[in-house]
């Protein structure tokens, strides 16, 4: 995979191109808790594990990957102090965070599975946590499914509208807040849900 060569050749240069680039990265930041407990479902090689736990000290991030090649670059490549990665799956998960968060994960995930998905989140919020969802927006979004089938090599893609995935978010969580905002090259969604 591209990534994979890029990230052993450049890692500062891919931690850029993804935390600057392709995502709004003090949108993402101040959605985020400074402090406590972070889970990140779908780390893959820690790009955005490295950035926020750098960018916040006093947050405990807690990647994981169902990827066992992606974890371990993640642990040779962006390991900090107050990171841990896991080659393992949500509903494995123990303990309770103030945030999970879901960055770019619900349009690589068959709808199917999203029910499976929210209700393990829900178990591991702490009182007061929250569940943050951040993706593609469809409309205008082909940019990005171009990119995950062309670059990344992703197979299936599911892209949604924002108001799509905060229905379904609805039916496991209370949502308390859900926007849409474009930053070049596509639309972003931002879904904070918290337990009802």
């Amino acid at each position: 995979m591209l990534q994979y060569y890029i990230l052993k050749k450049s890692p500062s240069f891919l931690r850029w191109y993804r935390t600057r680039l392709l995502l709004d990265w003090e949108r993402i930041s101040s959605l985020l808790p400074i402090q406590g407990r972070l889970l990140d479902v779908g780390c893959g090689v820690g790009l955005l594990e490295y950035e926020i736990a750098r960018s916040k000290p006093d947050l405990s991030v807690f990647g994981i990957d169902v990827v066992p090649e992606s974890i371990e670059l993640a642990r040779s490549y962006h390991g900090q102090s107050n990171i841990e990665y896991a080659c393992q799956p949500l509903q494995s998960v123990e303990g309770l965070f103030d945030c999970v968060l879901f960055v770019d994960i619900f349009h690589h995930v068959d709808p199917v599975q999203y029910a499976v998905l929210l209700e393990a989140s829900k178990r591991l919020l702490k009182p007061g946590g929250y569940v943050l969802i951040k993706d593609v927006e469809r409309r205008r979004g082909q940019i990005g499914l171009y990119m995950d089938r062309y670059i990344s090599g992703c197979k299936d893609i599911f892209l949604h509208d924002c108001s799509e995935l905060v229905d379904v978010v609805s039916k496991h969580l209370n949502v308390v807040s859900a926007e849409v905002k474009f930053r070049f090259p596509f639309p972003h969604y931002y879904i904070k849900a918290v337990q009802g």
